[in-house]
């Protein structure tokens, strides 16, 4: 009996410590578990977007790509369709499923890998809210607790949110709403029970079922879902089969970031995460709402590049990308065959005379004589430029009898820019930063500046009217040089062309942008004089203290520039560039909305419009005439800097303003002849033919203060009935020049007059 007794308080003794581990372990468990309660207030990362004024999707910003939708707006096949495939009898259970465990286990023991799961839809949204993804038994128990909890405090519809919101189905898709975007582009109340199905399928093993890397897998795992519809009730025998015949129907949804408007999209981003932070910009549903055309932005990206592959291709073809044994053409045999449009990497197979063949994608296509004329040396033959085996980009489109035929091209190593805005609010209309976001995300429109050669002219003529001088006024355009002790050597500018023009109207010095007359102006207004008033203009970049800055030494951004030419067409007011028209909140039921910058006036309007009327000569008679072809009035100015590194222009109308910058990235030499006029003047155009298309035709208006009248280019004064060369400009009232009397001054005498005398200025006016 003693032993009998010592035996059982020895088991009592072992029951009281195991139930004491027991309770010890449950606390440990139980005393730190998260707060079920918080999930009422769920609010999750929900991705921003960003907008064009006219609407178009320009990006999505995301930390999470999720859209919060209600439970009640999905249809009730999408939640048939993951209660089959994970939860069947969610609606029974209060939070765990036992049977469900032990169904799981035996289907995962017999096909010999994970099939199903045993958590219900409960426990999975406490681990994915409440817990880490820790394995472990202490993370699975205290999920089950978690799990009871949250049954008896929310409701099944209250679960059901929490879930379709925050599964995790690939690709960065967070929720059914992300989901049905990501795979078939649609929202998740269109979803058609197939689609229901494929999503369904992924939340077990998002990348090893992932339809488009592996559609087979995505079958079979959409075949299961739907035969466990089937199974619950939810689904017809006969439909579920049909269904599991049909094409996986995938419409890839990429981010518009990288498509629509890279540049834009970027400076964007950037600038509402200086306003809002980074948190609140990927994760707060923001709808950022931009000042960007989404038709203007089209043609500025394609105009830019069209540009700079004429500019790349006057530079010559550099060759094939690489050159392999034509007998083992490997990758060019396999792979999707080309489609019209498509610009992509080709194998030559053969050449002639009359031109290429190339081989891509197992299709063989003719590469015509014609479409490689341009990158041949003058008297050479196609033979003398490619051989079998080089292996080339081309562009692929259909020939007039309906033959896919290749274009030889190649990808330009020269860069550029083109900023577009509204001189009458200072809005963003267009800005692109380069030929492609993908090889450079550097922005050359905001974050490069680069010296604006000539197209600095119109600044310093502009400060000249404001200090006496007229389109008429007489320069003598003639040899200098200047000797300081700032300087290494004597400085001696000259004119592009290399010759010197003697006695030259203003006007006239402007239109065939004279180098040596900007630094005689410069040199008379005063350098400090005329530096304070380019920063009155809204120059905010150091400037040159010296005559250097008559010829564009100082360098400026594109957006800079642009900006401070939208004084001219704007009557003298000054807009801040605007890229921000508002950004919503729905979280906090809030707008932001920048402050429109009021336009400040930095210059007189009838100073202005003379300004436009001898720039509107630029483009009829001068250096700019490449850009002509307008329907409606324009003015602008180019630029060219030592070298031809960088090429300009800059012009308007009076609704448009917009610069083009071409040049590359170390400064090089763009090649001989490569002015503003012809590298960037007919990106220019062709962008400016787009954007002022269906727009009205408007002229620049005329302010008080302004009156017209006819010179006589030789003498400056007005033209007689013997003037051999005239023009009609505007000038400021009162300013205009008086007849010349035949014996007062010859033309011959006026040759000898340097207006940068100041007498002799006097004796001109």
């Amino acid at each position: 009996m003693r032993t009998l007794a010592r035996v059982g308080l020895g088991l009592l003794i072992l029951a009281a410590v195991a139930a004491a581990a027991v309770g010890w372990s449950l606390r440990g468990l139980l005393t730190d578990l998260p707060d079920v309660a918080s999930l009422r207030d769920y609010k999750p990362p929900v991705l921003s977007r960003v907008y064009s004024r006219d609407g178009a999707l320009m990006a999505e910003l995301f930390d999470q790509r999720r859209e919060l939708v209600d439970v009640a707006s999905i249809p009730p096949h999408v939640v048939h369709a993951f209660l089959a495939a994970e939860d069947s009898s969610f609606y029974q259970h209060d939070g765990l499923d036992f049977p469900g465990i032990l169904r799981a286990a035996w289907a995962n023991l017999r096909e010999g890998r994970v099939v199903q799961g045993g958590s219900t839809i409960t426990q999975q949204v406490a681990k994915s809210l409440l817990l880490t993804s820790e394995r472990s038994l202490r993370r699975k128990a205290r999920e089950a607790v978690l799990a009871l909890r949250i049954e008896r405090n929310l409701s099944k519809a209250e679960i059901l949110h929490l879930y379709f919101n925050q599964i995790y189905l690939g690709h960065s898709a967070y929720g059914v709403e992300a989901a049905s975007q990501v795979y078939f582009g649609i929202p998740s109340a269109e979803l058609s029970i197939g689609q229901a199905a494929l999503l369904a399928g992924l939340p077990q093993a998002p990348s090893r079922y992932d339809p488009f890397q592996y559609p087979e897998r995505a079958k079979e795992r959409r075949r299961y879902v739907l035969q466990r519809m089937a199974a619950e009730g939810w689904l017809a025998a006969e439909d579920a089969s049909r269904l599991t015949t049909e094409p996986l129907g995938l419409v890839p949804s990429e981010n518009p970031f990288y498509t629509v408007s890279p540049y834009f999209s970027e400076h964007v981003r950037r600038l509402v995460e200086e306003r809002r932070g980074r948190d609140t910009l990927l994760q707060g549903g923001l709808r950022i709402i931009t000042t960007m055309d989404a038709r203007l932005q089209t043609a500025a990206q394609t105009a830019l590049r069209r540009g700079l592959e004429a500019v790349d291709r006057r530079q010559g073809w550099r060759g094939p990308l690489e050159k392999i044994d034509p007998a083992v053409p490997g990758p060019f045999v396999t792979g999707a065959a080309p489609a019209p449009g498509d610009r992509r990497r080709a194998l030559v197979t053969a050449v002639d005379t009359d031109g290429a063949r190339v081989l891509l994608g197992g299709l063989t296509v003719a590469l015509p004589r014609e479409h490689l004329a341009w990158a041949l040396p003058r008297d050479a033959e196609p033979p003398q430029l490619l051989q079998p085996g080089d292996v080339v980009l081309c562009e692929f489109a259909v020939a007039e009898d309906g033959d896919l035929v290749a274009h030889l091209t190649q990808e330009p190593e020269v860069e550029g820019a083109l900023v577009c805005l509204d001189p009458r609010s200072g809005e963003v209309l267009a800005c692109v930063g380069g030929y492609d976001f993908g090889r450079s995300q550097f922005n050359r429109a905001v974050q490069s500046q680069r010296q604006p050669g000539s197209a600095i002219k119109p600044l310093v003529y502009a400060a000249a009217l404001e200090n006496g001088y007229t389109p008429a006024t007489l320069v003598y355009d003639t040899p200098i040089v200047y000797d300081s002790p700032d300087l290494d050597e004597k400085w001696k500018p000259s004119n592009y062309s290399k010759r010197f023009y003697g006695a030259t109207t203003l006007r006239e010095a402007l239109v065939h942008s004279r180098n040596i007359i900007t630094v005689k102006v410069l040199r008379q207004l005063g350098v400090p004089r005329t530096v304070s008033f380019l920063q009155q203009l809204g120059v905010t970049s150091p400037l040159s203290a010296d005559l250097s800055l008559a010829l564009g030494a100082s360098s400026l951004s594109v957006l800079e520039l642009v900006k401070v030419y939208g004084v001219f067409p704007s009557g003298g007011q000054l807009h801040e560039p605007r890229f921000l028209l508002r950004v919503e909140d729905p979280a906090a039921g809030a707008v932001d909305v920048p402050p429109p910058t009021a336009g400040r006036p930095v210059l007189s309007p009838a100073t202005a419009f003379v300004m436009v009327d001898m720039m509107q000569a630029v483009i009829r008679e001068g250096t700019g005439s490449r850009a002509q072809g307008l329907k409606q009035p324009a003015a602008g100015k180019t630029g060219t800097t030592n070298d031809n590194r960088d090429a300009w222009f800059l012009g308007f109308t009076p609704e448009l303003v917009t610069g083009v910058w071409v040049g590359y990235d170390d400064g090089h030499t763009l090649g001989k002849r490569e002015t503003g006029g012809i590298a960037a003047a007919p990106i220019w155009l062709e962008f400016m033919q787009v954007a002022t298309l269906g727009r009205p035709p408007a002229s620049f208006a005329v302010p008080e203060g302004v009156e017209f009248a006819r010179i006589d280019a030789a003498t400056g004064h007005l033209a007689g009935a013997g003037a051999e060369k005239t023009f009609t400009a505007a000038f400021l009232r009162g300013t205009v020049p008086q007849a010349l009397e035949p014996e007062a001054v010859s033309p011959t005498t006026l040759r000898r007059l340097d207006p940068s005398d100041p007498s002799a200025l006097d004796a001109l006016r």
